[in-house]
């Protein structure tokens, strides 16, 4: 058998540890060792481990992976980057850290390329499950949505209007955001995107409209489909989606980024742009 290439430690062992931990269980040029929340060793440690992984709740991303950046150690760390924006501007300097904002990977965006997105509608729904209950829903579902049109609308943000709820507790657990951008060309993208964590059930939905064309996406089932109305057939055409894991995706380009120095699709930068935009939506809160 050959021996593994990188040899690293996965910080926590909640419910996405526990993803991270299963996907790389299967890779035999990866060796990992895995601290659950209480930092107690589940597997032989790295002495100097060539990478991390922190999966350990979002209050602790600051404090579990800074002293590892400062010793050099590549570390990818589970979306939101920090649970302030102080922890995430200082984590955000860092070249050696890597965001895990997995729709980045999803095989439906790799299908589509570069939209020229003049109206968004977003659903991103899921049912009750109490983890992630250290932040609001912003941070915990609509952070997937935000980072996701900061690279499809980059440009400057108009208006911002927003509501929130909270059920289960003090914090949203439901939050509507309608966000207008400059496109440039005098027009003006608009968004309105939904996040809920008490919904009946799962739902990952995109509804984009570009000139001459209205894309249908559903980014848990991995289906596209593409009405094209400028030739004025109004045709549904279903878009073929390679069958692909994000979160091995994901693992793959960190793997490279370090190995390689290839660029990854998230970094601390951008991650920390996200955050800033969850902020403003926050702000907005009726």
């Amino acid at each position: 058998m050959n021996e593994p290439q990188l040899r690293g430690v996965l910080y926590g062992h909640g419910r996405m540890g526990q993803f991270h931990a299963a996907k790389i269980a299967d890779r035999s040029d990866i060796d990992l060792s895995v601290v659950d929340l209480c930092q107690r060793l589940l597997g032989s440690p790295a002495l100097s481990p060539d990478f991390a992984i922190i999966a350990t709740p979002t209050t602790t991303h600051a404090q579990v992976a800074g002293p590892l950046l400062n010793r050099g150690i590549p570390c990818l760390i589970e979306k939101p980057l920090a649970s302030s924006m102080d922890d995430a501007r200082r984590l955000a300097e860092y070249s050696n850290l890597y965001v895990g904002h997995i729709e980045r990977f999803n095989p439906v965006f790799s299908a589509l390329g570069d939209l020229d997105a003049e109206y968004i509608e977003i659903e991103r729904l899921s049912t009750f499950s109490g983890r992630a209950n250290d932040v609001d829903v912003i941070d915990d579902l609509m952070i997937h949505v935000i980072d996701l049109l900061s690279q499809m609308m980059p440009g400057p943000i108009i208006d911002i209007r927003a509501k929130g709820i909270g059920v289960m507790g003090s914090q949203p657990d439901i939050v509507n955001a309608r966000i207008e951008v400059e496109l440039g060309r005098q027009r003006v993208g608009v968004v309105n995107l939904t996040a809920s964590r008490i919904s009946p059930r799962p739902v990952r939905t995109w509804r984009v409209v570009e000139p001459g064309r209205y894309w249908s996406l559903d980014l848990k089932n991995h289906e596209a489909k593409m009405v094209n109305w400028a030739d004025q057939e109004m045709t549904t055409q279903p878009v073929p989606i390679p069958k692909t894991d994000a979160l091995t995706a994901e693992h793959d380009a960190f793997f490279r980024a370090i190995s390689e120095n290839t660029p990854f699709p998230c970094t601390g930068r951008e991650a920390l742009e996200a955050l800033q935009l969850a902020e403003r939506i926050r702000s907005c809160l009726l």
